[in-house]
């Protein structure tokens, strides 16, 4: 009975876990997204090989031009949140944090950051 109810609280391996669920949600307020992807889709839990965690952040159109600058520094932040908040399995070597959103002003900006370095930062935020 009792892995029965673990496994039906535990989320599946392509299913938000509830601290995604919670940086997502705050990420989302933050930035005033549309909505925000992850990936990989699967193999959170377990992944085979070493691997980028990334999340892809959909803006709202905007009406002026996006700072690169500043929004390098709030990808580097998510970064942090994400080395501390998450706990991923230590395949995932890289994160990356892909802005996107369309429009005369729209942007497609990555930003990729060594899990090592985002380590070595130790900031807790």
């Amino acid at each position: 009975m009792g892995i029965f109810i673990f496994w039906l609280f535990t989320p599946g391996d392509g299913e938000l876990r509830p601290a995604e669920k919670i940086l997502f949600e705050e990420v989302k307020k933050k930035s005033e997204a549309i909505d925000i992807y992850r990936g990989p889709k699967y193999h959170i839990s377990n992944p085979k090989d070493t691997l980028s965690y990334g999340i892809t952040i959909k803006l709202r159109e905007k009406n002026k031009l996006i700072n690169k600058d500043s929004l390098k520094i709030e990808a580097k932040n998510i970064a942090v949140k994400i080395e501390n908040l998450l706990n991923l399995h230590p395949n995932f070597v890289n994160y990356v944090i892909h802005y996107e959103s369309s429009g005369e002003y729209g942007c497609d900006e990555y930003f990729k950051f060594k899990r090592a370095e985002i380590k070595k930062l130790n900031i807790k935020k």
